[in-house]
């Protein structure tokens, strides 16, 4: 069965970056292995890519995480474009 994964990878950018930079990304994967070599792709412009941490999302604030296939094929992260600041 496939789940949600948050994957915190850590990388660079930019060589002239002091410190690496971070990225956020969601996957749906069938286990954490699979989850960390999906999340890796999903940031294609940083190098020496690692994962920071992973962590299977099953709840959040006392609402069940369930998966449904949506109706596009790609690769898209749908989310609202509001946000406060």
């Amino acid at each position: 069965m496939r789940k949600l994964y948050a994957v915190l990878l850590g990388g660079k950018i930019r060589e002239e970056n002091l410190m690496e930079d971070h990225q956020l990304v969601f996957v749906v994967a069938a286990n954490e292995k699979g989850a960390r070599k999906l999340a890796k792709l999903k940031w294609p412009d940083a190098e020496s890519i690692h994962v920071d941490g992973t962590q299977c999302i099953k709840q959040v604030d006392g609402y069940k995480i369930s998966l449904e296939k949506g109706e596009t094929l790609n690769d898209l992260l749908d989310t609202d474009n509001l946000y406060s600041i």
